[in-house]
């Protein structure tokens, strides 16, 4: 195996190029090759980033110069991709989610753990500066016990899509803008605090020519008792927000939206600030509640990621982000879709079985 983790990328579409403008700067990563169906579009994409171009997926495969391959095709079609990928040989890392039904996460764990290839899911959000920093605050004790952690991420996407876009079909995008952008603040919970146990969600389509969801409001409680907040709207300006309320001290996050695709300095365009209890006297009205902010460290998220992955190839590694962790971040997308139709609570472990 050569010294560097030899890629290729498979599907095309706007989040590949944010994706290659970030990994192809990386000394641990080579861009070798990509495919999608249309001819097209694999030529545009080969000639930007200097790469050879497939004909078919079957011939990217057989490559023998290639070590893994990047997954950003549709939601709905990761399953047979990635099982192709594995029983190929090949190493895979794919965009979030893992899939869109348990069934199809089934098939890829079983996949990976016959082949013994290596395999993470996207979820750079984990990745950000300021969600390390909050990890770190949580588990010092800083914060105290934590009761609740509110997250939001939210964009104007459903105002844009039109009636045929796969984002617009309840099928292919369960929960709208759950499975696309709620997805991340579900893992930011699973990291922060830990598996979610049961959800009841609220969820509608409001201004969109689409039949999918493009608000949603869901409450969690987790294993622990803690409890979550999940927002997620396709009817807004970008919000990305995490604020977790602890027995000594609060955490509020907030990120730029207009600069996540630059990885690179997203760190940068984000604030964190603690809400805390300046003294504790005997006398409850003798302290002062004071807010500062918390430096945030500079991380590259999209960089961080597959650098993590390709060292994983290379050296042997460790994966943070394996098929158990993505699938259960699917479940409890689902079990808020299922909460969404239903009107009911609903347990995460009616989803995952």
């Amino acid at each position: 195996m050569s010294n560097k983790l030899r890629i290729a990328a498979v599907g095309l579409g706007r989040w590949a190029y944010i994706q290659a403008d970030s990994y192809t700067k990386s000394d641990k990563i080579e861009l070798v090759t990509c495919f999608t169906r249309n001819k097209e579009k694999r030529e545009k994409f080969a000639a930007k980033y200097g790469c050879s171009a497939e004909e078919s997926y079957e011939a990217l495969l057989a490559r023998e110069d290639v070590d893994a391959v990047i997954v950003t095709v549709p939601n709905d079609a990761h399953a047979d991709i990635i099982v192709q990928a594995a029983l190929a040989g090949k190493h895979v890392c794919v965009e979030k989610p893992i899939s869109i039904t348990m069934e199809d996460a089934k098939k890829i764990d079983e996949a990976i753990t016959k082949t013994g290839v290596k395999f993470t899911v996207l979820h750079s959000a984990r990745r950000l500066g300021g969600l390390r920093k909050m990890k770190e605050l949580i588990d010092s004790g800083a914060v105290g016990q934590v009761s609740t952690i509110e997250v939001n991420f939210s964009n104007e996407r459903g105002l844009e899509i039109k009636p045929g876009n796969w984002r617009g079909n309840p099928a292919q995008a369960p929960g709208g803008p759950l499975t696309q952008l709620g997805v991340h603040q579900v893992d930011n919970i699973q990291y922060l605090l830990g598996r979610v146990k049961k959800v009841f969600c609220f969820g509608k389509p409001m201004y969109t020519e689409v039949e999918n969801a493009t608000v949603t409001q869901t409450i969690c409680e987790l294993e622990s008792g803690q409890q979550a907040y999940i927002a997620a709207n396709w009817a807004c300006p970008g919000v990305f927000s995490v604020n977790v309320f602890g027995t000594k001290a609060n955490l509020f996050y907030n990120l730029d939206f207009t600069w996540w695709s630059n990885s690179d300095v997203t760190d940068k365009h984000t604030t964190l600030q603690i809400q805390e209890f300046a003294s504790m006297g005997d006398d409850p009205d003798d302290r002062e509640l004071r807010t500062s902010n918390v430096e945030v460290p500079t991380c590259n998220h999209l960089m961080d990621e597959m650098e993590e992955f390709a060292v994983a190839v290379l050296e042997g590694g460790d994966i943070e982000i394996g098929v158990k962790e993505a699938a259960h971040n699917v479940a409890i997308v689902l079990a808020a879709v299922k909460s969404m139709n239903e009107g009911r609570i609903v347990q995460v472990s009616e989803i995952e079985g």
